[in-house]
C-alpha cells in the first residue's frame, strides 16, 4: 500500500474515533443532565449503537454495489458536521437520542469504508501491519478525546464542546479527498462457492465470539461511567479513563499487528479477549481513579488492539469479492454488542448491582475465547 493512501486512511479514521471514544464516557452523564435515568440511558445508548450497526452494514452493501467508497465517505463526512453541532443544542432525551443515532450511523459507515479500502489496497503480507496501524486511530482518538473533551465540558459547557467537535469534524471530508479508490472485480461462481465453504468453517465462529465479547465490553463502558458518576468523579476524570486506555493500547496496536503477520492471529485475538475479562473483574472492585484507569486499559486492549487483529483475521477468511460484506459484518459485531450491552446493562446494574454484573460479564468473555479455538484459516486470499 502506498504511504499516501495509508496516511489518508489513518487521518480519516482518527476523526470519528476522537468523537466516539472521547464522547462515549461522557454521554451517560450528558443524558442524565437532560432528564434520563439509568435504565433510560441504557436504552438511549442501545439505540445509538443500533444506528451504528446499520451504518456499518449499509456501508458494506454500498461498497460492493456502487464501488464508490471515496465519494460515499466524503458525503458522510460532510453530514457529520451539522449533526454533531446540534447535539449541543438539545433540551430533552429524545432529541439527544435522535442526533446521536445520526452521528453514530454516519460514523459506523465511514469507519467501515476505511477498513474496506485498507483491505482492498493492503497486500496479504502486510495486512496485520496495516490494520494494526489503523487500529492506532482508536487508541489515539481515545487519548485526544479523553484528554480534551471532558475538560472542555467542565470549563465551557456542552454547547461549546459540540461546536468545537463540529469544527474538528471538518478534517474528515477534507482528508477524504486525498484517498484513492478502485473497483473490485467479481470472481467466478466457483470462487463464490468456495468462499461460502470458508465462511461456514470459521467466519461465523469469529462473528459470534466477537459479539459476545463486545456485549460485555459495552456493559463495562457504561458501568464505568455510571459507577464514577455515582462516586462523584468530575467529567474530566471520567473521560480520563478513555485517555489512559488509549495511551496503554497505543503502542500495542502496531506491535500486535506486526506479530499477527508472524504468529497466529487467532491466538492474539484470544489474548485480547482475556484482557477484557480481566478488565471486568477489575471494574467489580474499583473505587479509586487508578482502579478505573487499570480497568479501562484492559478493556481498550480488547477493543482497540483486538479490532485490528480481528480485521486482519477476517480478511484472511474472506475472499476479495466478499470483503466488503465480510468486513462490514465483522465491524458490526462491535456495534451489535453495544446494542445488546447497553440495553441490558442499565437493567442489570439496577437489579443485580454493578459488581455482580461485571463478574458475570468476565465469565461470558471466557466463553467467547473458547469459541475461537476450532477456527481454521489460511492466508491465501489476496
Amino acid at each position: 500500500m502506498k504511504k499516501k493512501q495509508l496516511f489518508s486512511l489513518f487521518l480519516c479514521s482518527l476523526v470519528p474515533w476522537v468523537l466516539g471514544n472521547g464522547l462515549l464516557p461522557l454521554l451517560p452523564v450528558y443524558a442524565s443532565r437532560v432528564g434520563a435515568g439509568t435504565e433510560s440511558i441504557g436504552y438511549y445508548l442501545s439505540i445509538s449503537y443500533f444506528a451504528l450497526a446499520l451504518g456499518t452494514l449499509a456501508a458494506g452493501w454500498l461498497s460492493d454495489k456502487l464501488q464508490q467508497r471515496k465519494k460515499t465517505l466524503i458525503i458522510g463526512g460532510v453530514m457529520v458536521l451539522p449533526s454533531v453541532w446540534f447535539m449541543g443544542q438539545v433540551t430533552n432525551t429524545w432529541q439527544l437520542t435522535l442526533l446521536t443515532a445520526v452521528v453514530w450511523f454516519l460514523g459506523g459507515g465511514i469507519l467501515t469504508l476505511i477498513m474496506i479500502l485498507a483491505g482492498i489496497f493492503a497486500e496479504k503480507k502486510e495486512r496485520g501491519k496495516v490494520f494494526g496501524i489503523l487500529a492506532l486511530t482508536g487508541a489515539l482518538g481515545a487519548v485526544i478525546g479523553g484528554a480534551t473533551i471532558g475538560s472542555i465540558a467542565d470549563r465551557w459547557g456542552y454547547p461549546t464542546l459540540f461546536t468545537s467537535l463540529a469544527l474538528f469534524s471538518c478534517l474528515l471530508p477534507l482528508t477524504g479527498l486525498l484517498l484513492e479508490d478502485k473497483s473490485v472485480q467479481q470472481h467466478s461462481k466457483e470462487s463464490s462457492q468456495n468462499a461460502g465453504s470458508v465462511l461456514k468453517s470459521g467466519f461465523y465462529l469469529v462473528i459470534i465470539a466477537s459479539i459476545l465479547a463486545s456485549i460485555i465490553l459495552f456493559i463495562g463502558r457504561m458501568g464505568t461511567s455510571v459507577a464514577m458518576n455515582q462516586l462523584k468523579f468530575l467529567s474530566a476524570e471520567i473521560t480520563s479513563t478513555a485517555a489512559i486506555g488509549g495511551l496503554i493500547s497505543l503502542p500495542l496496536s502496531p506491535l500486535a499487528g506486526w506479530l499477527s503477520d508472524r504468529i497466529s492471529r487467532k491466538l492474539l485475538l484470544g489474548i485480547c479477549f482475556f484482557a477484557g475479562a480481566c478488565g471486568m473483574v477489575t471494574l467489580a472492585i474499583s473505587i479509586s481513579l487508578w482502579h478505573f484507569w487499570t480497568a479501562a486499559s484492559l478493556l481498550y486492549i480488547q477493543s482497540i488492539v483486538g479490532t485490528g487483529i480481528g480485521s486482519a483475521l477476517i480478511t484472511d477468511l474472506v475472499p476479495t469479492e466478499l470483503l466488503g460484506r465480510g468486513l462490514s459484518v465483522y465491524n458490526s459485531t462491535g456495534w451489535i454488542g453495544g446494542i445488546i450491552g447497553f440495553a441490558i446493562s442499565g437493567v442489570a446494574i439496577e437489579n443485580f448491582g454493578i459488581s455482580l454484573t461485571f463478574m458475570v460479564g468476565a465469565f461470558i468473555v471466557l466463553i467467547a475465547i473458547i469459541l475461537l479455538i476450532p477456527v481454521q484459516y489460511h492466508r491465501s486470499f489476496t
